[in-house]
This record gives C-alpha cells, structure tokens and sequence, in this order.
C-alpha cells in the first residue's frame, strides 16, 4: 500500500513521500500501515532498553564503550508503541511519529546540530528549546543509531544504499569501500542511475560526464578527508561518491589531480540523501528483530532548495 502525506516545513514547502512499513527493496519506498482499530493478538511489551538490546545484539563489539549511539529524549524505561527510523529526528518527523502512535525514533544522526549531542552551547537557543520540549509533550524517546549501524558486517547505511542502487551483488567485502561495477559506463549515466534510485534532483560534480567509469569509492555520509584522499591515491579510483566534503580539501585534490591528467572525478550527493537509504533498510531490518512492535520509516527529506 503506498501512503501519500502531505508536508509543508518552515523553509521549504514541498510534497514528499512517507513510506512506512515494511520495505521492498529497489522499486521505491513502499509500506504497509498498522491497521488501526482492528483486532489483533495482544503485543509483547517491550522498554526502550530492551528494544535497544535487540537492536544491536548481533553487531560485532556492542555495546561500544565509548559511542554517540545514546539515548537523547525519554526514558530507557518507557514501553515502546511503536518505533520510526529516520536520517534526522526533525520537528516534523516528530510530529509524524506522534500521529502514527510511535514513541520512539531511531535516527541516525544528530539530534541537536553536533555530532556528540552537546546542548549546554544551546540553552538560550529558542529552536533548542522548541524541540526539547515538544519531545516531552509528546513523551518520544530519540535514540541514535549511527556507530552500532555503520559497524555492522556489512554496513548497514552501505547495505541499504547498494540494494537500493542495485549495485549490492558487486560489493566486496574485502575491500567494502571500492565498488567495480561489471562494466564501465559514462559518468553521466551513472549520475542519472543515482539521481533516479535516490530520487536526488541535483548533485554536484568534479569531473566530465563523458568519462569512462567502473570503480566507485563510497564516502557515503561524511567521510574524513585526509582518508579520502589517501584512498585516491591508492586506488586511483574512477569515481568518488561521497555525502558531503569541506571544499578546500577533497574538492580541490580532485581538482588538481584532474588538471594533472588523472581520472577520478568526484560526486557530492548531500549528507542526508547519501544515507537515507540505509535507514529505510534499518525499518526493515529492525521490524524483523522485533516484529510485536510496528517499526516504520519516515524521510527527513533534503533540507535544500535547488534554485
């Protein structure tokens, strides 16, 4: 069943889709809703702690000692209704999830504008304080689920992206991060397969879009400069496929090694679109470990207007 909702935030108004449910993979984001209202064998109960437990039982290491994969908002002690995984706990995913009944969010990045959550910077922040307390309103714990996810074997967000791409029955899990397609194609027509599978109505380049391309190095989210540019000059890859970079770094290596006569070229997708994906594979992943429970995924969506 597919579920079409109408969302308008405050800096940019557009229709997008919520997929919720359970995901079939490559032929977009399609989901079936609770049924609401219906009879139905009475759920297992579980806290927040113990769908946490669940989660990353089967992840090599866990639970890390040391992670930003913390709970942010609720009570590890609270029952949990329903869970909503998402790139970025927004204020209108939060609202989303209230609507369908769910209080808690697995999201894979930031609740707070910084990679480790800090708010004592932020206290005199009206935006800070909007969201806090709409959380409690809504009684919605907010747990991150970035390290545990990206540690898994293979990589959950890289799982998700190549299933999603279709490129999944070439990675190697040797060398997880170079991916060699089976044969090369024009960079502009690897662009249109991303643009297409990612639903992403612009990217930006490094690069000419006449050149051949077979192997692909995959910087989804963002990645540490200083590790891409090392991998560039290891393995000369064709093609870099990142989230997001600063400019003065793997922008400009590209730049120059290009007017060198070197072939890599660069692809910038954005942060959020560059791993959503995985996060509709992480819906998917988690409804099978807990399946008394209705895990659904909502999009953040790309918070930019290409104008």
């Amino acid at each position: 069943m597919k579920k079409e909702i109408e969302k308008k935030s405050s800096g940019n108004r557009r229709e997008f889709m919520i997929q919720l449910g359970t995901t079939v993979l490559g032929t977009g984001f399609l989901w079936s809703l609770p049924k609401m209202g219906l009879a139905f064998p009475k759920r297992k109960e579980l806290t927040v702690k113990e769908a946490i437990d669940i989660i990353i039982k089967d992840i090599p290491g866990a639970p890390f000692e040391r992670t930003v994969d913390q709970l942010r908002s609720g009570s590890m002690d609270q029952k949990v209704t329903g869970i909503v995984c998402t790139m970025f706990p927004t204020l209108t995913v939060i609202e989303q999830a209230k609507k369908i009944g769910a209080n808690m969010i697995v999201a894979h990045e930031t609740l707070y504008y910084n990679h480790q959550d800090e708010t004592d910077w932020l206290e005199g922040d009206e935006v800070f304080q909007y969201k806090r307390k709409l959380l409690e309103e809504h009684q919605i714990a907010i747990w991150r689920f970035h390290d545990h996810w990206h540690r898994r074997k293979p990589d959950g967000i890289a799982e998700g992206n190549l299933k999603k791409l279709g490129w999944y029955p070439y990675y190697n899990a040797s060398n997880p991060r170079l991916l060699t397609l089976p044969e090369a194609q024009s960079l502009k027509s690897i662009m249109d397969h991303i643009k297409v599978h990612f639903d992403i109505p612009k990217l930006r380049l490094v690069g000419d879009l006449d050149q051949p391309c077979q192997s692909i190095y995959l910087a989804f989210g963002a990645i540490d400069s200083r590790m891409i540019i090392a991998a560039t000059q290891e393995l000369e890859p064709d093609l870099i496929l990142c989230g997001e970079t600063r400019e003065w770094e793997t922008v400009e290596r590209v730049r120059d090694g290009r007017l060198m006569g070197k072939n890599t070229a660069l692809a910038i997708l954005g942060h959020e679109l560059s791993e959503a994906p995985g996060m509709e594979f992480a819906a998917e992943w988690i409804q099978e470990k807990i399946p008394d429970i209705p895990v659904n995924y909502i999009a953040s969506g790309d918070p930019f207007l290409f104008y």
